[in-house]
């Protein structure tokens, strides 16, 4: 009767366990090379505040077409509709420090992640080469995987909102605003994603049929 390191054992010889295991250490390496090229662009922006700082943000501002616009084929906007910019490039100067470093924060929580991620990969690949793949480090791993993706994503979407929210008014020239200012709408910042949430549902339930195809293992074995 087959048995549970039966079915696994193909897994010790597999080219794409070995695959998993080199990319997932490449990724770690590239990871924390970003950290450290996070923390200095967050000194060096935190030091140009007040000469500017490279910036790009959704404007939201509406650009009405002219009242004599006359379609000449192709496709074109229905005429009526307002459009809206929605990406703007700039020179931003007088940013918020708290700004920046919330927003850094958030881009190395999502680094970290990356590396947590490539962790726990790496311990389930070398448990299948080593054919332990229903070892207790195997149900470690998935379940810590499953607080880092919910955890470290979540952290790094909620610590960007807030550097948004830092950033409360940038200076812009447009007609429909004519003190030049513009206010982020509360739409446009993201505080919560669900996708960590699948995610984490996905891999506890992983995490249980490799506790089950434990139990089976012990099983057999006795």
């Amino acid at each position: 009767m087959p048995t549970a390191s039966d079915a696994t054992r193909p897994f010790t010889r597999s080219m794409a366990t070995h695959v998993v295991l080199w990319v997932s250490l490449l990724y770690a390496l590239v990871c924390a090379v970003q950290v450290v090229g996070v923390v200095i662009t967050m000194i060096s922006r935190l030091s140009q505040r007040t000469t500017g700082i490279e910036a790009t943000w959704n404007p939201g501002i509406p650009a009405p077409q002219p009242t004599n616009f006359e379609a000449s084929g192709g496709p074109s906007v229905l005429k009526g509709t307002t459009m809206y910019l929605t990406q703007a490039q700039g020179t931003v100067v007088g940013v918020p420090a708290s700004s920046i470093v919330l927003t850094s924060a958030g881009d190395l929580v999502g680094l970290l992640c990356g590396i947590g991620v490539a962790v726990c990969l790496v311990v389930l690949a070398r448990q299948l080469l080593r054919g332990t793949p229903f070892a207790s480090a195997s149900v470690k791993a998935l379940l810590a995987l499953a607080a880092v993706v919910f955890v470290g994503y979540e952290g790094a979407t909620l610590l960007h909102a807030l550097g948004t929210l830092g950033l409360t008014t940038v200076m812009v020239q447009s007609p429909s605003t004519p003190d030049g200012s513009w206010n982020p709408p509360a739409s446009q910042t993201v505080f919560f994603e669900l996708w960590p949430v699948y995610v984490a549902i996905a891999l506890l339930a992983l995490a249980a049929v490799f506790r089950f195809g434990a139990a089976r293992e012990a099983a057999d074995a006795a």
